[in-house]
């Protein structure tokens, strides 16, 4: 209401200045009407009484012209009612009739507004809209029109029926499809869009510029960049690597075929070898694992470099997939040489690994290359070179434990890595007691107590970590050099599934005396049931077969990979194979595949050599179960000659098994 009023003050002033320059102009005409009519009464002083009529009628017209003029620069208004609006209380009556909503005349003056309208007409070019029509003819595959067809008519010399110029509906909408697309607009925008195309290709395209070399490098050292193209990049080599591997996958026969056809097939392939030369090359590979959570994935552990460069790490840990041959999936680094890694069996980005220095790492694949956590080097952890470790237990339940070659054995939990659970001091009782350097353990399977380890004496003991008995409970004795390899027969569930007996622990292990020996080690006979003595080199590394029970593999210092099948052949094996360019080279590790399909190898120059095998190895038939069991059962313990020729005693002792276990 305010604003009203200050609106209409301002209003009022501006009439009123209005109304006074008027007012000054209508005295100025009345001065000079005055003075005009008193010449006028001067002239006619003196004419005659015809002549006042006359003086009459002028004086009349000249008061209409002066009331004409004072009516224009009123704005068309009359005399009386600019008299009306002159006084002072013209704006408050005016103000007081736009309250009250009073319309029409007001003491018969009114004042007209007048509005001049302008338009301004602009031309905007709207292009019609697009709409995506489908018919038949997209969506039904045509086929073309029988020739028998093409230009047949009725006997009157028309066409027939149903045809359109000798054309099927569906030969119409084939045609109408490859047509250039009209588009159908209204008459209104015909000639927008036409000057719309003209616009369009009257406009030039320019080309992409290139980067320049600066630009380039700027780009290229973006951290953002460089992880993204390593993502998408490794994505690429996988799905291009994925179908190599499926088609090297099936290379034998099927799996259809017996035993005794297997000496005239290849049962074991070489495929591809696996190296970096910026992280792997002269590097002694001293482990490989396959992974339990992907069947592409593999690690290999490697040690120092013989000549290392100042950015060279002492050690690594390399994570490989078998779809990309030319990188590693993931790069780990040591402060010192890694001895043994293995992956974490429930969290597939999580690593571990035992060193030269003596510590065991961790290594997290979401985190950076170097680890995550390492032991401390303390009186209650390892303080010589890691050689073996394991993880044992279950999911909610699960242990890392570990061996150094100072004889002392430590139960981890993974949680914490401050201080070991347990520490067990391992002892070779039968050789004045002394520490028992552990090359290899190996844990029997479903077993968190009872382990097996190899030592640098050539022993291989039985070894328990709780109950009445912690340590060294039992000792095998048959290798005349340090043991470099041990497993167990994994096949406990397989077994019971076709009603073998589950009682038997069987054991391989390897020595650097050239030999392959095979223990019963449940039995607690102290000499091995099988040795094979074919090998010109030292043995590195033995490994049982995941899904055949007769099938292990071997690796020597001569770049030997040889897989033996006990079903088959007790004293050589059915394929031996060597590396394409014969490069001779000791293969230090060997280690099987989850599903049993492929092999991988580590020699000591860090190349990872792969080999496949056939059907008949990886998808076994169940008759090998008791073929084997039956093979076992006719093995007897070999007794060493100086026990031999000690007396019999030794042999009633390790007689033969009876007939109803192995």
């Amino acid at each position: 209401m305010e604003e009203d009023l200050e609106q209409l003050r301002k209003e009022r002033e501006e009439k009123l200045r209005l109304i006074a320059e008027k007012r000054r102009q209508v005295e100025e005409l009345k001065r000079r009407r005055a003075e005009r009519t008193e010449q006028q009464r001067q002239a006619a002083s003196g004419a005659a009484a015809g002549g006042q009529t006359t003086q009459r009628r002028g004086s009349t017209e000249l008061g209409r012209s002066v009331d004409s003029l004072v009516a224009e620069i009123l704005g068309n208004e009359s005399v009386a009612a600019a008299a009306t609006k002159i006084s002072p209380e013209g704006p408050l009556r005016e103000l007081a009739d736009k309250k009250s909503g009073i319309t029409g005349n007001k003491r018969g003056a009114e004042r007209t507004l007048n509005f001049s309208q302008e338009f301004a007409v602009a031309s905007v070019l709207v292009e019609p809209q697009e709409a995506n029509v489908y018919d038949r003819a997209v969506q039904t595959e045509v086929l073309p029109e029988p020739e028998t067809q093409k230009g047949k008519e009725t006997k009157d010399g028309e066409k027939p029926a149903g045809k359109s110029g000798g054309k099927n509906l569906i030969a119409l909408l084939a045609e109408r499809r490859h047509q250039p697309e009209k588009r159908q607009v209204r008459d209104g925008t015909r000639d927008g869009q036409d000057g719309a195309s003209k616009q369009r290709a009257s406009v030039v395209q320019e080309p992409p510029k290139e980067m320049t070399a600066e630009e380039k490098e700027r780009v290229l050292k973006q951290p953002e960049f460089s992880t993204f193209f390593d993502r998408t990049t490794k994505m690429v080599e996988r799905v291009i690597g994925q179908q190599n591997w499926d088609m090297l996958a099936d290379f034998g026969s099927g799996g259809g075929a017996g035993e005794d056809d297997a000496e005239d097939k290849e049962l074991m392939k070489y495929v591809c070898d696996f190296t970096d030369e910026r992280w792997a090359r002269s590097r002694a590979i001293t482990d490989v694992q396959f992974s339990p959570h992907a069947p592409e994935w593999f690690l290999a552990s490697y040690q120092q470099r013989e000549n290392p460069a100042l950015s060279d790490p002492d050690g690594c840990m390399l994570v490989w997939n078998l779809t990309m041959q030319g990188r590693p999936e993931a790069k780990f680094t040591c402060q010192s040489a890694v001895l043994t890694a293995t992956f974490h069996h429930f969290d597939k980005a999580l690593f571990f690994g035992g060193t030269y220095a003596g510590g065991v790492v961790l290594w997290d694949a979401r985190a950076k290359a170097g680890p995550v956590l390492r032991t401390p080097l303390s009186g209650k952890g390892h303080a010589h070179p890691v050689q073996a470790m394991q993880q044992v237990g279950t999911q909610n339940a699960t242990n890392l434990v570990t061996a150094s070659n100072d004889g002392r054995l430590c139960v981890w939990s993974l949680a914490m890595l401050s201080l070991p659970q347990e520490t067990v001091e391992l002892k070779n009782d039968s050789k004045s007691r002394r520490d028992l350097a552990v090359t290899c353990l190996c844990f029997p399977e479903n077993e968190t107590n009872t382990l097996y380890v190899g030592a640098e004496d050539g022993s291989v003991c039985q070894v328990h970590i709780h109950g009445s008995r912690v340590g060294v409970t039992e000792l095998y004795d048959g290798h005349e050099g340090p043991v470099a390899g041990l497993d167990m027969h994994p096949h406990h569930d397989e077994a019971s599934m076709h009603g073998m007996d589950t009682s038997v622990e069987l054991a391989l292990t390897c020595s650097f005396d050239w030999s392959v020996k095979l223990w019963m080690v449940k039995q607690q006979q102290p000499s091995p049931i099988l040795s094979l003595d074919i090998f010109e080199d030292y043995v590195y590394d033995v490994s049982w077969h995941p899904a055949h029970p007769a099938v292990f593999s071997s690796v020597d210092g001569e770049g030997h990979v040889d897989l033996w099948n006990l079903n088959a052949n007790l004293e050589a094996p059915v394929m031996r194979c060597e590396h394409p360019a014969q490069r001779r080279l000791a293969l230090n590790r060997v280690h099987w595949s989850k599903d049993g399909s492929r092999l991988a190898t580590g020699d000591s120059e860090g190349t990872l050599s792969v080999y496949t095998v056939d059907r008949t190895i990886s998808q076994p038939r169940n008759d090998v179960f008791q073929t084997f069991q039956e093979r076992v059962r006719q093995l007897q313990p070999i007794v060493s000659r100086g026990l031999r020729d000690g007396g019999g005693y030794l042999e009633s002792r390790y007689a033969p098994p009876s007939r109803n276990g192995y």
